[in-house]
């Protein structure tokens, strides 16, 4: 019964919907007058009789000294020179979610290259995001695979804005409170060939960046998008301006938006765990060798398997066959032989990266070990591949061809000169590992995406469906519910279809 009255309240025409509003915020008015009165009784009572100050800890006493002495003193103070700027260490600043948007710009300058790109190119071509291209698409939009897609809105929520709107004083807490709601919503899933776990853990990462923002609703604004969540985002479709959030783009496509790709929440497989637990188990990992980079065996690791990429994989094994500087094999994932653990790329030298399908998001886990990254030239842009630097004193890597003819004088080289190699070891490290790919770099990279696609949306997303009859239907729903729901639940002791459905008026 409770259950039904819950949902008859859904139903509730317009008017009634408004009087529940207006009592909710009679209440909170309520409440929070109360609470400011108490407070400034408080303060009334403080300025009456002040408490006593605590003595100073013995290392903090001031000595006393003449009226000279303390006008000296008095003079040094003010000359002395301010706090020094915030900076992003690591150690202590990798996992803050919550770095302010100033913080966020001078811990990670380079960051938002393919965020402003992908900007630029729609303000030249005097293009805006029109709700048409944030909806999902339609059915026959593809010759090929079916594409899993979420369309998704991020919005502080009417209620919200009534309840802001029926305070026009300013208490401290209570706009606090109001002004931190800042909701994901999931329009509209359509599932395709992937797994969908992808698309959950990009739900996941975008919710926790959101969550982690102190004032989102005023820094963070309201926007709605469609992301795909297929390696190849633009595979058989008939729209060449097709706009959507995608793991990478084919270099030679400027309408779609990198993101963070899953794995910087986690890999489906359970072999690779989440990538903060990565992150720690590679930690473990380095303590190891005592000499660090030095004490690995001088060898190129890879793995993969042919039925991804199979041309450009076999040309890898071919070039690095019968070397002693070589590790390279192939996998059959059905015998499962010569597996390796993610994180044991990380004892050697020297890894190898190859593209899958398109992207592939092993890059982003041999950026964390202490290696050498040899990766052939790229067809595909994820989000902080404009920091890989090929050449130079700040190279963090090692290009070779596509074909990987050039790969043994290359390693040739390397091993002959040790200190060379150990340089762009460590400014991977230091680029990647320790700064652009951290957890709160991913948080960062977030809202500013969120940011910077608001700046060329030219419509308001809206938070409900108006019938024709006049009543109003919400529109999606919450990342909170969203993240358990299944096809079928499991709910009083019997298996039911899970209802929530959304579909456009008619």
């Amino acid at each position: 019964m409770a259950a039904q009255g819950a949902f008859a309240l859904g139903k509730s025409s317009p008017d009634l919907f408004r009087r529940r509003v207006l009592w909710i915020a009679l209440a909170v008015m309520a409440v929070f007058t109360l609470s400011y009165l108490s407070h400034q009784r408080h303060e009334d009572l403080q300025t009456a009789n002040p408490l006593a100050v605590s003595p100073a800890h013995e290392s903090e006493k001031v000595e006393e000294v003449g009226e000279g002495e303390d006008m000296e003193q008095m003079e040094q103070l003010e000359t002395m020179e301010p706090e020094p700027t915030w900076t992003f260490v690591t150690g202590r600043d990798d996992m803050n979610y919550g770095l302010t948007d100033e913080q966020c710009d001078i811990a990670f300058p380079l960051l938002y290259q393919e965020l402003d790109r992908a900007r630029d190119h729609l303000v030249e071509l005097n293009r805006t995001i029109k709700e048409r291209d944030v909806h999902v698409d339609r059915k026959g939009s593809y010759d090929g695979r079916t594409h899993g897609e979420f369309q998704c809105m991020i919005h502080d929520g009417e209620v919200s804005q009534l309840l802001l709107s029926a305070f026009p004083f300013s208490y401290s807490n209570f706009t606090t409170t109001l002004t931190d709601l800042q909701q994901l919503y999931v329009i509209k899933e359509v599932h395709g060939e992937p797994d969908r776990s992808r698309g959950l853990a990009a739900l996941a990462n975008m919710y926790r960046a959101i969550s982690s923002m102190g004032d989102a609703r005023r820094l963070i604004p309201n926007v709605e998008f469609t992301f795909d969540i297929e390696d190849i985002a633009m595979e058989g479709e008939h729209n060449k301006e097709r706009i959507r959030w995608t793991w990478a783009r084919p270099k030679e496509n400027p309408w779609l938006w990198p993101m963070p790709d899953f794995d910087g929440w986690s890999y489906p497989d359970d072999g690779v765990a989440s990538y903060v637990q990565f992150r720690e188990d590679v930690a473990e990992l380095e303590t190891n060798f005592t000499r660090g980079w030095y004490d690995k065996p001088q060898q190129l690791s890879w793995r993969g398997s042919f039925a991804q990429n199979g041309d450009l994989r076999r040309a890898l094994v071919k070039a690095a066959s019968g070397k002693s500087w070589s590790d390279v094999k192939p996998i059959d994932w059905h015998d499962r032989k010569d597996l390796m653990n993610m994180q044991d790329f990380c004892k050697f030298q020297y890894v190898a990266h190859t593209e899958g399908n398109s992207w592939s998001g092993r890059l982003r886990y041999l950026h964390i070990c202490d290696s050498v990254p040899i990766i052939h030239k790229l067809n595909y842009n994820a989000h902080y591949y404009p920091l890989l630097i090929a050449s130079g004193p700040n190279q963090n890597y090692v290009e070779v061809n596509r074909n990987f003819s050039d790969l043994v004088p290359k390693m040739e080289e390397l091993l002959a000169d040790p200190e060379r190699a150990r340089a762009i070891a460590a400014e991977s490290t230091r680029v990647f590992r320790d700064r652009y790919l951290t957890p709160a770099a991913e948080a960062c990279y977030w809202r500013r995406m969120f940011r910077t696609w608001r700046s060329v949306m030219d419509f308001e997303p809206k938070t409900y469906y108006i019938h024709k009859d006049g009543t109003r239907k919400r529109r999606g729903v919450s990342w909170e519910r969203f993240s358990f729901r299944q096809e079928k639940s499991f709910e009083h002791g019997f298996f039911v279809e899970d209802k929530i459905k959304d579909e456009e008026p008619e």
